[in-house]
Parts: C-alpha cells; sequence; structure tokens
C-alpha cells in the first residue's frame, strides 16, 4: 500500500489527480529537453489548458478553487515527478496566486470592499487571461531585503532598471513579476513587487541558461533597461532591511522548492528500488531502507510545514499574524526545506548505486535526477548556507537580519 502524502480537500485532491495526469506526459518529452537544454513550450500548453496556472483562485473567480498550501504542495511533488524543470516555474507562479487569494480572502473578512475588488480583478485576470508568472527575484550578491533593481519616479509612472538571475520560466511568462527598491513619498526606502510584462520595451530576457540540472527550467537571466511603467504599477511594499514582512510573502516558497526535490527522489526511488534489482546482493536491502526511511521523514516534515501554514492562515483571517508567529512559521518552513532538499539528494544517491552502470548513462532518468534534486540546495528562499544561519539564530534567540 502506497504511503504517500494526499491532498485533505476535494478540490485538492482534483489537483493532485491532475498532476499525476500532467506529469505522466511531462516525462515523456523531460530526456529530450534536458539534453538539449530547450524550453518545455509544450508542457505549459498542457498546463493552461488544464487550468493549473489558476489553481488557488477561487473558483468563484474562475480559478479551480485550492485554497490549501498544503494541498497545492502535495500537487507539485506529483508534477515534480514528470518533470522538475517545469514544476519549479509552476511552483514559483504558484506562491504569488496563493498569496493574492489570501490577500482576497483578508479583504472580504475585514470588510475591505476596495481591497477585495482589487484583488479579485487580479485573480480573475489570472484565470481568465492565461497568466504565467515568473519571478525576477534573484540577483547576483543579493541582500534578500534589499534588492538593487530599482523603481524611479518619472512624470508618467515609473522607470525600472536592473539585472535579475535565475528567472526559472522566463520563455513562457507573460509577466515578470520583479522585486524592487523605490523612495516612498516619506522619503522611506521601500521593498516592493512590479508586474512587467514580458514583452515590454526595455525587457530582455537573456538566453543564458546553461547548467548542471533542471536544464529544462529556462531559468535565463533578465535585464530591465529603462522600462516604463504606469504610476499604479507600484504602491505600497515594506521598509528595506526588514525581514519579518519578507519572511509573510514567503512563507510557502521554501516548501514548494521542497516539494520538487520530493517529487525527484519519489521518482527515483520507484524506479530503482525493485526486487529484480537486489538479486542477493548484501548492500541493496539495506539503500532501499535507509530511502524508505528518508522519504517517510521527507514526507512527514513537508506535510507538516504546510498544514502550519494552513492552520495559521484559518487562525488569521484578517491580519497576517504577529511578528513573533511569522518567524516561527518560516523557521519551520526552512528546516523542512533543508531537510527534504538533503534526505532527497541522498535517496536519489542510493538510487543511481541500485541501478548500476545503467542510471549513470546521460538520457537515463536516474542521471537527470542526480543533476535536478541537487538544485534544492541553492533556491532561495532559503538557500542551504543561509537557511542554516537562519534557524541557528531563531533558534538561539538571536536577531537576524536575513541579509
Amino acid at each position: 500500500m502506497s504511503m504517500e502524502l494526499t491532498a485533505k480537500t476535494a478540490a485538492g485532491r482534483e489537483l493532485v489527480a491532475t498532476a499525476e495526469r500532467l506529469a505522466q506526459d511531462f516525462a515523456v518529452r523531460a530526456a529530450a529537453h534536458d539534453r538539449d537544454g530547450s524550453y518545455p513550450f509544450e508542457s505549459i500548453d498542457a498546463l493552461r489548458h488544464a487550468g493549473y496556472f489558476a489553481a488557488p483562485v477561487p473558483d468563484e473567480l474562475g480559478g479551480l478553487g485550492v485554497s490549501s498550501v498544503h494541498d497545492v504542495i502535495v500537487a507539485s511533488g506529483r508534477l515534480a515527478r514528470g518533470d522538475a524543470s517545469v514544476a519549479i516555474g509552476v511552483n514559483m507562479h504558484l506562491v504569488v496566486v496563493l498569496s493574492l487569494a489570501r490577500r482576497w480572502r483578508m479583504a472580504r473578512a475585514a470588510g475591505s470592499a476596495r481591497r477585495e475588488r482589487a484583488f479579485a480583478g487580479s485573480l480573475r485576470r489570472i484565470a481568465s487571461d492565461g497568466v504565467v508568472m515568473a519571478a525576477a527575484m534573484s540577483e547576483r550578491g543579493q541582500d534578500l531585503t534589499r534588492p538593487v533593481t530599482e523603481a524611479v519616479r518619472t512624470d508618467g509612472g515609473w522607470r525600472i532598471d536592473g539585472h535579475k538571475i535565475f528567472c526559472t520560466m522566463a520563455p513562457a511568462a507573460t509577466i515578470l513579476l520583479t522585486s524592487v527598491r523605490f523612495a516612498h513619498d516619506d522619503g522611506v526606502e521601500r521593498y516592493a513587487y512590479v508586474e512587467i510584462p514580458a514583452d515590454a520595451p526595455g525587457v530582455r530576457i537573456n538566453d543564458d541558461w546553461d547548467a548542471l540540472g533542471m536544464r529544462a527550467s529556462g531559468s535565463h537571466s533578465v535585464t530591465f533597461d529603462g522600462v516604463e511603467l504606469p504610476a499604479a504599477a507600484l504602491r505600497g511594499g515594506f521598509p528595506t532591511g526588514r525581514p519579518v514582512p519578507y519572511l509573510e510573502r514567503n512563507l510557502p516558497s521554501g516548501l514548494f522548492h521542497a516539494s520538487a526535490s520530493l517529487g525527484i527522489a519519489e521518482a527515483a526511488f520507484a524506479r530503482a528500488a525493485r526486487p529484480d534489482r537486489i538479486n542477493g546482493d548484501a548492500r541493496a536491502p539495506m539503500l532501499v531502507a535507509e530511502s524508505v526511511i528518508d522519504l517517510t521523514a521527507s514526507r512527514a516534515t513537508i506535510s507538516r510545514a504546510a498544514a502550519l501554514i494552513d492552520e495559521h492562515h484559518a487562525a488569521n483571517p484578517t491580519a497576517d499574524g504577529t511578528d513573533e508567529e511569522i518567524t516561527a512559521l518560516f523557521a519551520e518552513g526552512q528546516a523542512a526545506k533543508t531537510f527534504v532538499n538533503e534526505a532527497a539528494t541522498r535517496i536519489v544517491d542510493r538510487a543511481l548505486a541500485l541501478s548500476g552502470g545503467a542510471g549513470y548513462l546521460n538520457g537515463s532518468p536516474l542521471a537527470r535526477a542526480y543533476r535536478d534534486v541537487r538544485a534544492g540546495a541553492f533556491m532561495h528562499p532559503l538557500g542551504a548556507n543561509r537557511a542554516y544561519d537562519f534557524l541557528a539564530d531563531i533558534a538561539l534567540g538571536r536577531p537576524h537580519e536575513l541579509h
């Protein structure tokens, strides 16, 4: 009997079933796209057709109505079994949509009609217009709470200049969700997100993604050279250097990265842990047992962290929650991400050992898994080095600036 993770809601179960079906389709093309480093536009078309990009949009606004973070993460793990390069880009899109849906529900619960209408408009567009958002967040030598990319006021609105790296799913994106810093009316420098059309004048998606793994993810760098946006494109934000608002906006991000690692590991284990591969080898059963333990712990860890976020949202229908709650939740997610990333790597390594020489050949799904699973350690938020630093500081009660 399979003990894999399952969704907790009816809408979530439908999404997981859709992800499983799509993963089977993605797997047919994954090896070719990995070999060529080409982008799997066919997979994006299939996701659009299934309404997957609008999964967290409430059904009354045209989406699939999957409000549970836990359930979307479970589905994302299934998707990664077919092609993790596709899944990581979809995950970054879904983090944004989940946040918008959460803001819409908060505004409705608080009776803020203006904010409710604004968020509803954004969610309807995602569902009806086929919006695909790529996250243009990462920068070289990055201070996570103080982007180098800058928005400067002009007579007609804003001018955006900067350079982002690791903009996953960029070839298919209609919108580049971009982190910027800007000077507020009160003179305080603030951090904000702007939606930049991928085809806007001054946007250049550089064809420069050539990596060890996730080769079909389209994680190109993006250059913004004098991109003009209207005044309404940028508002709000939070003061740069403030960690808690950044943590709140990225609560589930680490778990989505972990879901990709888990999906890779599950697929590799299923491929390698077969009775015909044991053949009386004394070491092989030990490799299988160790991977079973890592899979069990990984599933429990990611499921608990995701459920804690859902519980927090339910307990705070009109507000973000306290700084202490946000920090503790983010820490739980980062601990889960770090553990799953490392456990998944061990599982894939064992699967390769079980396969013998066959798995070592280029074109083997296990060879691809061996390369792809290592990407999770570098994905923000938080990369492994910063995660250990952050978690130690939180556990020891020390201040953490999250630079």
